[in-house]
């Protein structure tokens, strides 16, 4: 603590410290904001497609939104 190492052990002395000191100079200097476009990749959009189509399935579960239509989300195999 900053006021510990100037000695200040009363109250007032610390409050005075703390309303007229400054913290110029303690704090590091804050890191440049880099700013990045999005680029997508393979990985990125397959996960997006296949969050995106989970989430209109999960969604139209009841009333089936595809109930009657030749829409097919996935395919099942039979053996």
């Amino acid at each position: 603590l900053l006021w510990a190492e100037r000695g200040l052990t009363d109250e007032s002395e610390i409050l005075k410290f703390l309303q007229h000191g400054t913290l110029v100079g303690l704090l590091p200097v804050p890191h440049p904001i880099l700013i990045r476009k999005y680029q997508a990749n393979s990985g990125t959009n397959h996960w997006f497609r296949t969050y995106l189509w989970g989430i209109i399935y999960l969604r139209n579960v009841d009333p089936p939104i595809w109930y009657d239509t030749d829409v097919k989300l996935f395919e099942i195999q039979k053996t």
